[in-house]
């Protein structure tokens, strides 16, 4: 089926179990594609045998060439992708239950970027709150201050948000493939770029910590490597560029 409303791109690499809960949240729909790339996991290749929920209708399975970035795995996602509205997922996250619902009441049509606000858990206990909500503040302060800057240019993450798939392929807006923030430009070009953003206050998606993921060592105090250091300094400088190039008033 082509015509598709929403495709759901999930990269995701050696956490089958993990997996299976985040598309366990997704309902089965004609109007929801659902691509998930595998990263060169072990055991990828054998996944679709091993698990029934990777060969459900409207899903379609790929792997990436090279492993070692979800941000090439979301490229290779958005090549097969052929919904009107692109949302991006991790493996090891979920929506909420009535997460369709949610999408027809809020995606109008008139918005590049909808932002939906997220809640924060433990993965390995989802009625435990975690630390790991870093954008919840935005939309504290949105109630009383409707500025969109901080939505268009410090919203770093791909969770949360619903783009329209035109902006995205006609700017050739693509993640970095790197290890380490790979979303960060594509998430402030989409910003930038967008003609009308929206803002929705309820959440959509649920965020998970674990101790073991490359984004826990920015919650568990530890000291990261200088590999990921590198990399999110490099990504620093070029976004304050940006910033300078497009004169964003900050």
């Amino acid at each position: 089926m082509d015509g598709y409303k929403y495709t759901i791109i999930i990269p995701h690499y050696d956490i089958p179990q993990l997996l299976m809960r985040c598309l366990g949240s997704i309902p089965v729909r004609e109007e929801v594609q659902v691509i998930v790339v595998d990263d060169c996991s072990p055991e990828g290749e054998k996944y679709p045998e091993k698990y029934p929920e990777l060969t459900r209708p409207f899903l379609e399975y790929y792997r990436t060439p090279q492993g070692g970035s979800a941000g090439r795995a979301r490229n290779v996602g958005m090549c097969h992708a052929k919904g009107e509205w692109l949302i991006f997922m991790d493996a090891d996250d979920l929506f909420v239950d009535n997460m369709y619902d949610l999408l027809e009441n809020n995606i109008d049509g008139e918005a590049d970027v909808t932002f939906f606000n997220t809640r924060s858990v433990m993965s390995d206990d989802l009625s435990r709150p975690s630390k790991r909500n870093l954008y919840g503040t935005l939309f504290e302060r949105y109630k009383d201050d409707t500025s969109e800057l901080s939505f268009r240019y410090d919203f770093q993450s791909l969770w949360g948000k619903v783009f329209r798939q035109s902006l995205i392929e006609e700017n050739n807006v693509r993640c970095d493939e790197t290890k380490y923030s790979n979303d960060v430009l594509f998430s402030f070009m989409a910003g930038h770029l967008a003609k009308k953003i929206k803002v929705v206050q309820t959440p959509l998606y649920i965020v998970t910590q674990r101790s073991n993921s490359l984004a826990s060592s920015q919650f568990s105090g530890n000291t990261i490597s200088e590999e990921e250091c590198e990399t999110r300094l490099n990504i620093s400088l070029k976004i304050a560029r940006l910033i300078k190039r497009y004169k964003i008033p900050f």
